[in-house]
């Protein structure tokens, strides 16, 4: 009875509890922010692109292009270079930069304001000597290894582009053709052979960029050493090592302000797990408003010269990776009913006949799992190997 009791008393004390509790849905409140955001650097071999957005209110983490807008590199000699626009907010120009130089950036808005950034010296990019890799227990690390024989240079960033093959799961002979009315067995589509003008492509080509921050320094050693870097992970039985996979590593030097910039700014990005992470704070670049120097612009002009190594692996040095597609495919009998539980859903593959010789069934896939444009290109890279 005692138990019973201690029971009772127990659930009315939760029941209370739960009848207490309200759910707190604190106001957030919008700002239209607006503020300027410069991407890109001064390229001392190749071409100079410089994207220009704008930040959107806070309820929303899109940006809208900068369009309009005149932007300008100036050199500490008074020459000046006028960038090209082309299109979502994006200024480039193929112009030759010398190193003995200083450059700045210029840019006068459509609606009238101007920004510049602080000068900044043109630096030589060391080569990256080799992208190490190795397989670790929850997928594929990479690597970069640099050095720079001379000492100056201290402080690297990177950025890659990966890109990997896609094979379909199943070939399809056959096609889906819609009706504009239904036939005589009430089906709105008729299943005919593929010819080779409409052929699926056998293999695709997906790319992804790298969208986290990664940086190294060698300053607190005695040689300009970076050894072992981690730059890129592949988990597990991703889809990128299902067949081949290349990644494309860029090197950037930087100085020691631009490396200070590009670390506050992996804090503040990437940093945020718990109260014991390094909390938000306001990043400052080397870019400031003339116009109103109280409105911030975020951003970081640097110069220097590009590096870049390509690394390619494929899955025959990776055994036992265990990709698994999830792809299955679906056999039907030739008759309305059942042609329509997966057609035109489905993609079909094949047809099978009956001793007769007439169609028994039909075998059908996901599209995903037979047409690879839907998750690539099937445009083949010019680099690929």
């Amino acid at each position: 009875m005692k138990k019973i009791y201690i029971g009772l008393c127990l659930s009315v004390v939760m029941l209370l509890l739960f009848q207490c509790k309200e759910a707190y849905d604190p106001e957030i409140v919008s700002t239209d922010l607006n503020y300027l955001v410069v991407e890109g650097f001064l390229n001392g071999n190749g071409q100079t692109s410089i994207k220009l957005s704008r930040t959107r209110s806070n309820a929303s983490t899109a940006k809208s292009p900068e369009l309009g807008a005149k932007v300008v590199i100036e050199a500490d000699n008074s020459n000046r270079v006028i960038l090209t626009e082309g299109a979502d907010g994006n200024y480039t120009t193929n112009a030759v930069f010398s190193s003995a130089l200083k450059y700045k950036l210029l840019i006068h808005t459509s609606a009238g304001k101007d920004y510049t950034s602080e000068f900044v010296s043109l630096l030589k990019t060391p080569a990256i000597d080799s992208l190490p890799w190795k397989r670790v227990n929850q997928g594929v690390q990479i690597y970069v290894n640099t050095h720079d024989a001379e000492n100056k240079t201290k402080y690297y960033r990177w950025e890659f582009k990966e890109t990997w093959i896609i094979i379909p799961t199943f070939y399809s002979s056959l096609k889906i053709v819609r009706l504009d009315k239904p036939n005589e067995d009430g089906l709105s589509f008729e299943i005919v052979n593929r010819t080779s003008a409409d052929a699926l492509p056998l293999a695709c080509w997906q790319n992804e960029l790298s969208t986290n921050i990664r940086i190294g320094s060698s300053s607190k050693l005695v040689a300009d050493v970076i050894n072992l870097a981690p730059v890129s992970f592949i988990p597990y039985s991703s889809w990128k090592l299902d067949r081949r996979y290349s990644i494309l590593v860029k090197q950037y030097a930087l100085t020691a302000a631009g490396f200070e910039y590009w670390e506050n700014m992996k804090k503040n990005t990437e940093g945020l797990g718990s109260i014991f992470d390094p909390q938000p704070s306001e990043v400052k670049g080397n870019l400031m408003c003339v116009t109103d120097p109280n409105e911030p612009v975020i951003g970081y002009f640097d110069a220097s010269t590009l590096e870049e190594k390509r690394l390619y692996i494929s899955s025959g040095q990776v055994p036992d990776w265990r990709y698994r597609t999830g792809c299955e495919s679906i056999s039907v009998k030739n008759n309305p009913d059942s042609l329509q539980t997966i057609f035109p859903y489905y993609i079909p593959l094949f047809y099978q006949y009956d001793l007769g010789n007439n169609i028994d069934r039909y075998t059908g896939a996901p599209p995903e799992c037979v047409d690879c444009r839907l998750k690539g290109s099937a445009i083949k890279p010019d680099f690929w190997e």
